[in-house]
């Protein structure tokens, strides 16, 4: 059974609605999903650093879907971002839910997690049940996925934390 996802990465123009991914199911990781959305969709692409994600790319072409509250008319090319650590620091943050119905009404319901897990570890699905989570008469259709590049303040030590933690896990990589 095929994986209905629709995946977003704000700034870059890239969605892909009700995208179907046959190689992954709802208990796979955040990344497993991306790496499916990669062989499905070509034009998308990212770069990670074991943990974490460094840059994400989308050549937007005539055929490509419009984001759907893109209020701006989208000229065709490739676009990327990249994250940062500086002062601001720009950081990639994911986000879950499930679109589906109860008793035929329609809704999205969105899966929170305390804090942010690493999209390497997290699976699709998950979320804590101390923030509410799915109903059992929920019938879901889609999962949804977006990115977006965010800017925080961070202390010079937490910079310097979140730069070992990438060198670190680089070494494990190796």
């Amino acid at each position: 059974m095929s994986l209905q996802v629709s995946f977003r990465v704000v700034g870059l123009y890239c969605y892909f609605e009700n995208l179907q991914l046959p190689t992954v199911g709802p208990t796979s990781t955040v990344k497993q999903v991306m790496d499916a959305i990669v062989l499905a969709k070509p034009a998308f692409n990212y770069t990670a650093n074991a943990q974490f994600v460094d840059t994400m790319t989308y050549d937007f072409t005539s055929g490509s879907t419009t984001p759907y509250n893109s209020t701006k008319p989208v000229a065709p090319g490739m676009r990327a971002l990249t994250d940062n650590l500086g002062n601001p620091s720009l950081i990639w943050q994911y986000y879950r839910s499930v679109t589906g119905s109860i008793d035929g009404t329609v809704c999205e319901i969105k899966l929170i997690s305390s804090g942010q897990d690493s999209f390497t570890t997290r699976p699709l699905n998950a979320y804590d049940s101390y923030f509410g989570g799915v109903p059992a008469n929920f019938q879901v259709s889609t999962y949804n996925l977006t990115w977006r590049l965010v800017q925080i303040q961070m202390t010079p030590a937490r910079q310097q934390a979140f730069m070992q933690a990438k060198i670190n896990k680089m070494d494990l990589a190796r």
